[in-house]
């Protein structure tokens, strides 16, 4: 496997060997690039881009030693941006934009170097950029334009090739599912549009096959959609749409609102997966290799979950952390959740089919990360501008073990060579391997600085930095499985409570029986118990009035009212109590205490009057 290194004075090309050490020096290094973005491989690494001192990018034949394939020229004044089609038969390049000077986007053949069409893109943003997406197998190309979307042939022959288009006025974003949504990818593939809203009415996204431009096969209406980012599955039947504003609404996040939506390409289910007042929406990744994904969503510590692609249901949850990012491995088995940028860095591995938690670890100052393609080793880098100081790669394996690290003075992007799907096998963890825990010298104790009593710990700013200092809120080890047939959800104790006095409540919540249910068990029960023996009941003495008042009948609250009565007056019989010992130790007592004390025969006499005893 290879990794590499774009710096200030080069591109370094590393070959990293599983089970040897990490190499220190490069094995091929190729002139310095102006930007991280200079750099680009192709989808199965066997094409290397970069941009060269005229602005022009450079085709280099990885699977050949990489010997220089074609020059790709600037069309305005230089590369920006650049990339390769999914089969590396394409190359779309991007340049600024300038006023009369033509067109400032070509496409290009990747191999031969010559030139397609090109076109002019005005501003290039997040929902603008790529401007050209294929489908997996490239079949198909879609274009976004003004107030619609073109679609032709994946050879992007637009002389000899019939063009269609999606009309959609006022557009803002598209993306291209991978393949068909028939079985084994058989069928049309489908389009995904957002449009964006327009007086008061609501943005829509709406979901198109591009054989039958012209009839949507779902449709989805939201609002608070400034900006809007879709992802497909890998099977191309479903879409997930994450639709945020710049400010938000209630004041609670820096970062804006922001909701995901769930719309699967036949139209049978739509969904609101996270919504905006639950919280930020940190990450969301699909599973590359089967119909599920992975969410970050809500406040620190937020919680972490898996949901299925069939309905966008929940379906197992990992815990809740300060985390981030979502990386998975090529072959969906292992993901990695990080807490990076203003994060300490801490970052979990799990075994998705296992449901464990196979390492933790904080990666500090972790910038750009990913598995390499073996899918059993993990790369993070520490890169400029965001730090300009510790410069540096650190290669895990997948249970967290530092391999090696390489300084640099400055890095501006790291990263795996990409291989070809079967240049290497899925294999689950190997038995008995665990996290290898570092030895660490026992250190000589220093003599501590002075500090003040308030500063010794236990006061609320050591709370506070014991909890920055650990940023695993209620982390868990093993997955929790949710929905039918899951283990019922821990019970959450008040301060102070038990959980004997809490598990009827919880046994309640376990059986997930109805109202109805416990009613008629109750019933059975009581039906089969023994009849209780009967129970002479407190009944008060006759009251003045003579027998016409004995014969009234009492209220039926009459007898609660007396029992009241009887234990106000007993209080104040051990209220007398307290008063008597504190006499009898030399205490004394004030008028009104005293005053308590010749009352005691009154209320002796009030309590035999209602037919108690004192």
């Amino acid at each position: 496997m290879e990794f590499y290194a774009v710096t200030r004075k080069a591109v370094h090309l590393y070959t990293f060997k599983p089970g040897e050490k990490v190499p220190l020096e490069p094995d091929l290094s190729f002139p310095p690039v102006f930007t991280a973005d200079s750099c680009e491989w192709s989808a199965d690494g066997s094409l290397l881009g970069l941009v060269d001192s005229t602005g022009g990018v450079q085709v280099l034949d990885a699977s050949d030693g990489y010997k220089p394939l074609c020059q790709v020229p600037a069309l305005v004044g230089g590369v920006r941006n650049f990339y390769f089609s999914p089969l590396g038969n394409h190359l779309v390049t991007y340049e600024r934009w300038e006023k009369e000077a033509g067109n400032n986007v070509g496409l290009w053949d990747a191999k031969t170097g010559q030139m397609r069409f090109s076109f002019t893109m005005k501003n290039m943003t997040a929902m603008t950029w790529p401007p050209l997406k294929w489908t997996a197998l490239e079949t198909h190309c879609c274009r976004m334009v003004q107030d619609g979307v073109q679609i032709m042939p994946g050879t992007c022959d637009r002389e000899n090739a019939q063009i269609s288009r999606i009309e959609a006025p006022g557009i803002m974003a598209f993306e291209v599912a991978p393949k068909g949504a028939g079985s084994g990818g058989a069928g049309e593939p489908h389009v995904a549009i957002c449009i964006a809203e327009w007086k008061g009415q609501p943005a829509r996204c709406q979901i198109y096959r591009v054989d039958q431009p012209s009839r949507a096969t779902a449709t989805k209406n939201f609002f608070k959609a400034q900006t809007v980012t879709m992802a497909w599955n890998n099977t191309g039947t479903a879409v997930l749409v994450k639709a945020a504003t710049e400010e938000a609404s209630t004041g609670k996040s820096y970062y804006g609102d922001a909701s995901l939506y769930f719309l699967r390409a036949d139209g049978e289910e739509t969904a609101l997966v996270a919504s905006a007042d639950g919280g930020p929406l940190h990450d969301v990744q699909w599973n590359p290799t089967q119909d599920e994904f992975v969410m970050l969503h809500g406040q620190h510590p937020c919680s972490a979950a898996l949901y299925e692609g069939r309905k966008g249901s929940k379906r197992m949850d990992f815990g809740t952390g300060h985390r981030n990012t979502i990386r998975w491995n090529n072959f969906g088995r292992f993901f990695t959740l990080g807490g990076y940028g203003q994060l300490k860095g801490d970052t979990d591995f799990w075994d998705k089919p296992g449901k464990k938690l196979m390492a933790s670890l904080r990666m500090e100052c972790c910038v750009v990360c990913g598995w390499a393609p073996d899918g059993r080793h993990f790369l993070a880098a520490t890169t400029a501008p965001r730090m300009r100081v510790d410069n540096k790669i650190e290669i895990y394996d997948y249970l967290g073990s530092l391999l090696g690290k390489l300084d640099f003075e400055e890095l501006l992007l790291a990263g795996w060579r990409p291989r070809p799907r079967g240049a290497f096998q899925d294999r689950p963890p190997s038995p008995g391997r665990t996290q290898a825990s570092e030895p660490k010298a026992a250190a000589k104790p220093k003599p501590a600085a002075y500090r003040p009593p308030g500063a010794r710990g236990g006061g609320l700013a050591e709370q506070l930095r014991k909890e920055l200092g650990s940023t695993s809120a209620e982390a868990a080890t093993t997955a929790t499985k949710v929905g039918a047939g899951a283990a019922a959800p821990p019970v959450f104790l008040p301060p102070g409570a038990s959980a004997a006095d809490f598990a009827p409540k919880a046994a309640a919540a376990a059986t997930g029986s109805s109202r109805n249910a416990r009613k008629k068990k109750a019933k059975e029960s009581k039906e089969a118990e023994a009849p209780a023996p009967e129970v002479e009941k407190f009944s008060p003495p006759q009251r003045q009035g003579g027998a016409e008042a004995a014969e009234k009948p009492a209220p039926a609250g009459d007898g609660d009212e007396v029992e009241k009565k009887v234990r106000a007056l007993r209080k104040k019989l051990r209220d007398i109590d307290k008063l008597k010992e504190k006499v009898s130790a030399g205490g004394d007592l004030d008028p009104l205490q005293k005053q308590k004390l010749e009352g005691e025969s009154e209320i002796l006499q009030q309590i035999r009057s209602l037919g108690a005893e004192p």
